[in-house]
């Protein structure tokens, strides 16, 4: 089979091949699924570049990739289930947990201190075939979620824990950073009923993007401010205006030290922070502590990966009520054979969703 492998530490085409693999064969309780779509998300961005934060969590040569769609081919012995079958539909979370610590017997198995990641720590998704474990999958219907969306389910399952953990309707919400799964919450936002959404970012790029979704869904309160360019003064006074005083709910997708204090400084007494975005080192300082989170008395949410399966219930739910998210993948194509090239237009944020289809999307639509 064909499968994109980080080969070498190295940064860019150098340290990635894309190349003939044996194809796996599923052991005691897994499956093996064909992959139909594949997506590009930030974690491979960094296995690309060989990033610092990338390092110690591979051992090379690795297929990388962990959002992804396809349909079992064959199940190996044991596995558990009678509802999966050759043919079904699905798409699967690629974080392994334990299952017997304190966080997974109490519901809290997405934070599990054993996590592994298929496409980090084992071999993922970036290729025609996969295998998971029977337990990790999740059967999709292929009316209500196409190819392109089920690719990407993972991130959207992100996005969906971000916004689920706090009442969205008839909130003010903004939105730090309009990537990919920051641009999945606003769509999140806006499909639950949310009375502003507000968006800033560094890149104007980004938010023309923003704006044109905005009209496309005739949503007339979205309101877009460049954080690098503009005055922090005047933006900060345009947000409480428009805010009613400060902002009911913030989805923090930056991880950037400035827009996190930003954030802090407009979120409302009272008000909620849904924190997704991982700065650049481990540290971080915060202006004022004292008056924006002690005395304003809000509430800080910390979001990595997706509740287990409640994300993903979640999720499929609010795609069959209409949540669109169609419009972030801005490109396809259809063999792994042009991953650089995909890897080439996410890197320089040309599109906020870049799909594969490693089997050619004629065979597989």
């Amino acid at each position: 089979m064909r499968a994109v492998v980080k080969s070498a530490p190295q940064d860019g085409p150098a340290g990635t091949i894309i190349t003939d693999r044996g194809r796996p064969v599923p052991g005691p309780g897994e499956v093996l699924i064909k992959v139909a779509a594949a997506a590009i998300c930030g974690t491979d961005r960094h296995i690309w570049h060989w990033d610092p934060s990338i390092r110690s969590s591979m051992t090379l040569p690795r297929i990388y990739g962990h959002e992804f769609c396809g349909y079992i081919e064959e199940s190996g012995p044991d596995v558990g289930r009678t509802d999966l079958e050759p043919g079904n539909y699905v798409s699967a979370e690629m974080h392994l947990v334990c299952g017997h610590c304190r966080q997974c017997r109490t519901g809290q198995g997405h934070i599990c201190a054993s996590t592994r990641i298929l496409g980090l720590h084992g071999d993922g998704a970036f290729a025609e075939y996969v295998k998971v474990p029977a337990t990790n999958v999740v059967r999709l219907n292929r009316e209500l979620v196409p190819l392109a969306v089920g690719a990407f389910l993972d991130a959207l399952g992100n996005a969906v824990h971000a916004t689920q953990v706090v009442d969205l309707a008839g909130r003010s919400v903004l939105i730090t950073g309009f990537g990919p799964i920051g641009a999945m919450c606003a769509a999140i936002a806006e499909h639950c009923g949310a009375s502003t959404v507000v968006v800033t970012d560094v890149s104007d790029h980004s938010l023309e993007t923003a704006r044109r979704w905005a009209a496309s869904k005739s949503f007339k309160n979205l309101h877009a401010f460049n954080a690098a360019a503009s005055d922090p003064k005047s933006v900060r006074e345009a947000i409480i205006d428009i805010s009613d005083g400060g902002i009911d709910v913030v989805l923090e997708m930056s991880g950037a030290p400035a827009a996190i204090n930003f954030a802090l400084d407009v979120v409302a007494m009272g008000g909620f922070m849904s924190m997704l975005g991982l700065p650049a080192g481990h540290s971080l300082q915060i202006d004022d502590y004292t008056r924006n989170v002690i005395f304003k008395g809000i509430t800080i949410q910390g979001i990595t990966g997706r509740r287990m399966y409640s994300s993903w219930q979640r999720m499929l739910s609010l795609l069959k009520a209409g949540l669109d998210v169609t419009w972030i993948v801005q490109a396809e194509h259809d063999s792994l054979d042009e991953f650089e090239v995909g890897m080439g237009k996410f890197d320089r944020h040309e599109a906020l969703k870049v799909i594969f289809y490693p089997h050619g999307r004629g065979e597989t639509q």
